[in-house]
């Protein structure tokens, strides 16, 4: 690949920052699937010094930063400092991967539909902390991951992608956490890829609705085994 080229894929990459708060599994997904690819990691901010997330990032040589709300008088100004960090690496998307914080109206309207989460349960059920224990309280045996646009309430912005799987006999948050990871990856990677192709937007005259164009090869995003369910249960041709 020449000069050009390169410089030219690097261009066409959409820049992202990656909001964290612990282990960073979700931001390793997206560092072994889109970065480099459709999208470039442009910032890594946590919401603790501690979070092993950091040191995943540092391993590519993505760029971090620490905002600790203590560390700030109030949540706005934590926020202003942040969207400004952001504004600085020139990131266009805004993904939580696990942050456990919530971010204020302000923050929002500098990345206007621009900012989206994962969350391990099927929205609008169980919003909010502890998900899965929620979900085991109430005693479900169909269990989900959604990944959402991020509005001012707590998980309550536009669904963008959702995938369900059934756990019956499942009691333990573990289980259900180590079933719900790979869904987890595969549809954080999916959603940058569709916002990074264009092909994803709030309709204002159908905000709920956000719009997606299908890809052919949009089983091409999913880890081999749950590709193979994917295709099996799509309908045929004719």
């Amino acid at each position: 690949m020449g000069l050009a080229a390169i410089v030219r894929r690097v261009a066409e990459q959409l820049p992202i920052a990656v909001l964290v708060s612990g282990a960073g599994t979700n931001l390793q997904a997206l560092l072994d699937t889109v970065h480099g690819v459709e999208a470039r990691i442009v910032a890594v901010a946590s919401s603790s010094a501690e979070a092993p997330a950091l040191a995943r990032a540092a391993e590519r040589d993505v760029p971090t930063a620490v905002f600790a709300r203590g560390d700030y008088a109030d949540r706005a100004a934590r926020d202003d400092a942040l969207a400004g960090w952001l504004e600085q690496r020139g990131a266009r998307l805004v993904v939580l991967a696990g942050y456990m914080q919530l971010l204020g109206a302000g923050f929002l309207a500098r990345f206007p539909a621009a900012v989206i989460n994962v969350h391990p349960s099927l929205l609008p059920a169980f919003p909010g902390l502890d998900a899965v224990g929620q979900a085991l309280a109430y005693g479900v045996q169909v269990f989900g991951v959604t990944v959402h646009f991020v509005d001012d309430g707590v998980d309550t912005g536009p669904v963008i992608l959702q995938r369900a799987v059934e756990l019956p006999a499942a009691r333990d948050e573990r289980e259900v956490r180590s079933a719900l990871r790979p869904l987890e990856h595969a549809l954080l990677a999916h959603a940058v890829r569709l916002f990074a192709r264009g092909a994803l937007r709030i309709d204002p005259d159908d905000p709920r609705h956000p719009l997606a164009a299908r890809s052919a090869d949009a089983n091409a995003d999913w880890p081999a085994g749950l590709r193979a369910g994917r295709q099996a249960n799509e309908p045929g041709e004719g």
